[in-house]
């Protein structure tokens, strides 16, 4: 269930999971979390919390933070996984909130 709105993106993520990294597309973002797509063949562990590091488009921080998987389905060859935030900084969120602004036709 959405409770942020949420805008379209097409960039890699880091993620960490269960010691390993990965680097799946994320295909959107809000301020409460983010949606992952990786190929469905893909051996990844499949973890309830893993941890992210995403860098956005005139932000020249790296955002990161721990997430919990919300949802996973099968989307054809991928599968998408609905991540929600449950450690990020404030200044993160912020990060965050400032490009949804910026994309979304803010000042």
């Amino acid at each position: 269930r959405l409770t942020s709105p949420r805008t379209t993106v097409h960039m890699l993520a880091g993620e960490t999971c269960a010691g390993k990294y990965f680097l799946p597309m994320m295909s959107n973002i809000s301020d409460t979390g983010l949606l992952l797509e990786c190929p469905s063949g893909l051996e990844m562990p499949r973890k309830a919390s893993v941890f992210v590091e995403l860098t956005l488009p005139g932000c020249a921080e790296i955002i990161k933070a721990r997430c919990q998987l919300v949802r996973e389905t099968g989307h054809g060859f991928f599968r998408r996984r609905a991540m929600r935030f449950v450690d990020i900084a404030p200044v993160d969120r912020l990060h965050i909130q400032n490009y949804l602004h910026r994309v979304n036709g803010g000042d």
